[in-house]
């Protein structure tokens, strides 16, 4: 069966949408985004920053202590812990490098008790200032280390623009050996050698001790001759030709033969690597680097020195032998 009722809607409002007018509504301007980022970026900065102190300080609380123990610790082979401690509390603060410390550990003075107790404030507050000075210490010779090395890179990109040439007027030099230049004071020579030694004395000053197998020479460079780029870059070991004429030393001075040679003009051989024998060996080296450096540790004047007696003794040793079987 049809239903045959007839069903009325209440009728509801209708909402017209439409556009407010014009001056309802700001329209945005395009600066106004430029001037909210200057308000904007801070806050954020200053979100980053409260976040990150706030996991530094929540990093600290993880900190384990560093312990120390006069008795039974290193400060070489230590690590801080209880089973391996350093041996002073000093060492266990540059081991952490910064302040503030974690809690550090010395050996309790109860008998009995647990064998590690805090440090006393009194001590620390102490070994802090010691600290600090040593930091001063480091920072200041690190500045001192950086200047220096900014100082020499201009000194030697400078030196590039410096060059030195013979001159044609000096009578020509005479080429000779260190030994024999006694006989040649006061006259131009030229000689062939390996750096000894170097020792720079201000920007116009350069001192050179020569060597070439026959014995040692002082000689000194000066002025443009010690301001080249060879000059700037020149270590031991490095081989040199060096002109200029022999003078006797100053009364009151001493020098390998008694004279020393004043340059007019060098030239530069062989360069040695940078640092020259002084950064391969010296008096501290292990026995091992000794010796896989032989070659060069025998230049020494100690092992060159040593090398000739042992000669002359089997030189001897061999003459007499020789004798005594012609005798017979």
């Amino acid at each position: 069966m049809s239903d045959s009722r007839t069903y009325f809607l209440k009728p509801t409002s209708v909402r017209h949408f439409t556009k407010p007018p014009p001056t309802s509504v700001p329209p945005v301007k395009p600066a106004t985004l430029a001037q909210e980022i200057p308000t904007v970026i801070p806050t954020v900065i200053t979100t980053f920053t409260m976040t990150h102190d706030v996991a530094e300080s929540l990093s600290k609380m993880d900190i384990s202590p560093l312990y120390t123990s006069d008795k039974r610790g290193s400060d070489d082979k230590g690590e801080g812990t209880t089973d391996s401690p350093f041996k002073t509390p000093l060492q266990a603060m540059r081991h952490w490098g910064k302040e503030p410390f974690p809690t550090i550990y010395v050996d309790t003075k109860e008998e009995g008790g647990e064998p590690f107790s805090v440090i006393s404030q009194a001590q620390m507050k102490k070994l802090t200032k010691v600290f600090q000075r040593e930091q001063s210490k480091a920072d200041g010779k690190q500045k001192k280390d950086k200047e220096e090395a900014e100082k020499r890179s201009q000194n030697l990109e400078e030196s590039k623009s410096v060059t030195i040439t013979e001159d044609p007027s000096l009578p020509a030099a005479t080429v000779t050996k260190i030994n024999k230049l006694e006989q040649f004071r006061g006259q131009r020579v030229k000689v062939y050698g390996w750096v000894h030694r170097l020792r720079r004395q201000g920007k116009n000053l350069l001192f050179l001790v020569l060597r070439d197998g026959t014995g040692f020479l002082q000689a000194i460079l000066t002025d443009e001759r010690c301001k080249t780029y060879e000059a700037m870059l020149l270590a031991t070991e490095s081989s040199v030709a060096l002109y200029g004429t022999i003078k006797p030393v100053p009364e009151g001075k001493s020098a390998p033969g008694g004279h020393e040679l004043h340059a007019d003009y060098w030239e530069i051989v062989g360069r040695s690597p940078a640092g020259g024998t002084d950064n391969l060996l010296n008096v501290e080296s292990n026995p091992d680097v000794m010796y896989q450096n032989r070659h060069m540790w025998i230049r020494g004047e100690n092992m060159s020195k040593v090398l000739k007696v042992r000669h002359a003794a089997i030189k001897l040793s061999v003459t007499t032998t020789t004798r005594g079987t012609t005798s017979r």
